[in-house]
């Protein structure tokens, strides 16, 4: 028989096993805790940008339709009745209604091509490249901008919502590009590669510093491009320092 010194011994091991397993339990159950509540968080989020993204949608569709049929609708009118001007006989007077017409001409036609590019339906009719170019097509109709598409491999029809949300986040490059980076130069990559679609979008502006961003106009832009692509399972990057531009890239698996 086992003497009581062994049997205490043999008590104080099984019951150290015993809470040892009971710690190793505790932890394992707080690692799958924090784990499924990690996992809740980012589907919540994934939730809240989706509806955010929703809503934008709809307030740009509504946009669109507004500027199609009413401020689109007077432009025309206004064009109409230009020309049912008779030939002045003063020249001068001829050549200001002649630049009139054109100008109303150039309206009608970039306020069209503003529509559309706030229409998520006719984005996804005319799809991601065409609506890539009509958005840059704007820039180099105002005067102020030289800008390039280019297209490597050939032309990758995405699912309807990742196109509108890739999209939204050229939109949003391009106005940081303008507005943040002052570039005059940008050049837009499409490239469909075997087993990824890549967007690239590089400007010659005056570039940043990302640590400083936080909560600037500019940090806040590339956070919603960063969480769109999230949405969309697809990864963001970005390469910028002060003086030297700015290159973003947007890639997804097919």
């Amino acid at each position: 028989m086992p003497s009581p010194g062994n049997e205490l011994q043999i008590g104080i091991i099984i019951t150290t096993v015993i809470l040892l397993l009971l710690v190793a339990f505790i932890l394992f159950l707080v690692v799958v805790f924090r784990d499924r509540q990690k996992k809740a968080r980012a589907h919540l989020e994934k939730e809240l940008i989706n509806a955010q993204m929703e809503i934008q949608e709809q307030t740009l569709k509504t946009i669109s339709q507004e500027i199609h049929d009413n401020i689109g609708q007077v432009l025309s009118l206004a064009k109409l009745n230009l020309n049912t001007f008779s030939i002045h006989p003063d020249e001068k007077v001829q050549l200001k209604l002649n630049d009139t017409k054109e100008l109303v001409g150039k309206a009608i036609t970039d306020l069209r091509n503003i529509s559309r590019g706030m229409h998520g339906d006719k984005i996804t009719d005319i799809g991601l490249q065409q609506a890539i170019e009509n958005e840059l097509r704007i820039l180099e109709n105002s005067g102020q901008y030289n800008t390039e598409l280019e297209v490597v491999g050939e032309e990758y029809k995405l699912d309807p919502k990742k196109e509108i949300v890739v999209f939204r986040m050229v939109q949003e490059a391009l106005q940081n590009s303008i507005k943040h980076a002052k570039a005059k130069s940008i050049h837009v990559k499409l490239e469909n590669s075997e087993n990824k679609y890549i967007v690239s979008i590089t400007d010659n502006g005056i570039g940043f510093n990302k640590e400083s961003l936080q909560s600037s106009q500019t940090g806040i832009g590339l956070k919603n491009m960063q969480n769109r692509a999230a949405v969309i399972n697809g990864v963001f990057f970005i390469n910028t320092e002060p003086g030297h531009g700015t290159a973003i890239q947007i890639a997804l698996n097919k």
